[in-house]
């Protein structure tokens, strides 16, 4: 899919190769760096008895996936000089539960009882729920909102985690700072998304929603955490990171947007009738909506959001999306971005670390799940 510039040269490729085993021997203890931070919060908790215990515990086994946000503060920590080991384990430690927090709070807007292909904190919750005795309502509330209590727990354990780090007060603030900008971007461009499913698809603005709900916090804040970390404070450089996140992060939703609509749920441990069921409004159904002709749209319409969308359903609306180009000018896009970060990397960034994101941004442009 990606038309990136070509290879490296010999030099920047050796060193690359260097950075990449340094990033990888540190994510090989890549469960640990959350699982640190929920003891210590733990230790905090201790004192509200059994059940919180019980839910810090859930909270702690929601973790998983690709660990792809500690990947990218490890490259910008190790990409520009950094070497406190112990600083970097906290704070990509920290970057972790951000995630982990915010997809619980979007498991509860989707309202999504599995993640990883296993019961996430609403599921274990609402099923001890219903163990207990209660009715699927009171369960479904029992399990929604120790959702959105534990997202709340983790988001505060990483900020918490950033300003205890081990690095001078004003480094901490930063760190923190940067933190909370980007959960409010994040905020913002999830409620672009929610919203957009009142509207018909030619108003959504998936890009937008892309930019401010993963890029943000999925790419340009690990970036920015692991340079902030490495001492970086060269505000060309930050900005240089912010532009190579911003392209890469609307490429990675992009990317994760046609997965979820023609990737294999056994690859990816995602249905491909959620976005669907839940009338989300991708580049993919605007591109297709606005190019569909009348019966085409109709199709589109009565799938997009209804939650007894069937396979057959979701087969039609791909034959529509693949029909009208649509899928094909979602690549292109796809394209233009990665091509657009990699030029923001190779122009503003030491090379080291531009050919280490380079490679990560091709593997993009190829991922299957």
């Amino acid at each position: 899919m990606s038309r990136a510039p070509a290879a490296a040269s010999a030099g920047t490729a050796v060193v690359d190769q260097a950075l990449g085993a340094r990033v990888d021997a540190f994510m090989s203890d890549a469960p640990r760096l959350a699982s640190e931070l929920w003891t210590e919060v733990s230790r905090r908790a201790a004192a509200a008895g059994p059940a919180m215990a019980r839910l810090i515990e859930a909270a702690r086994a929601a973790d998983g996936g690709k660990h792809v946000r500690p990947r990218l503060v490890a490259a910008a920590f190790y990409g520009l000089q950094g070497s406190d080991a112990s600083l970097l384990r906290r704070v990509a430690g920290a970057q972790q539960l951000l995630h982990i927090g915010l997809c619980m709070h979007d498991d509860v807007i989707d309202g999504d009882r599995v993640r990883h292909g296993r019961p996430n904190v609403i599921g274990l919750v609402e099923r001890e729920a219903r163990a207990a005795g209660l009715g699927a309502a009171a369960a479904a509330r029992q399990g929604e909102a120790s959702g959105i209590l534990a997202g709340d727990l983790a988001l505060n354990a990483a900020v918490l985690a950033l300003l205890d780090a081990p690095a001078p007060a004003s480094m901490r603030l930063r760190l923190a700072g940067a933190a909370l900008e980007a959960v409010e971007r994040t905020i913002a461009g999830e409620f672009l998304d929610l919203r957009s499913e009142m509207l018909a698809p030619a108003r959504s603005e998936p890009l937008q929603v892309a930019l401010l709900k993963t890029a943000s916090y999925s790419v340009t804040l690990p970036l920015t955490l692991g340079a902030l970390a490495a001492g970086a404070d060269d505000p060309a450089l930050l900005g240089a990171l912010e532009r190579v996140g911003s392209a890469f992060g609307a490429a990675y939703q992009l990317s994760d947007d046609d997965l979820g609509l023609f990737g294999s749920p056994a690859v990816t441990g995602k249905s491909a009738l959620s976005d669907l069921r839940d009338g989300k409004r991708t580049e993919h159904i605007r591109i297709a909506h606005a190019r569909a002709g009348g019966a085409e749209r109709s199709v589109i319409d009565d799938v997009l959001g209804r939650p007894s969308a069937t396979e057959a359903d979701a087969e039609r609306v791909r034959g529509i999306v693949t029909a009208t180009g649509a899928r094909a000018a979602v690549h292109d896009v796809i394209d233009r971005h990665l091509d657009r970060g990699i030029r923001a990397a190779a122009d503003g960034l030491p090379p080291m670390l531009a050919a280490h994101l380079t490679d990560l941004a091709r593997a993009l442009g190829r991922r299957e799940r």
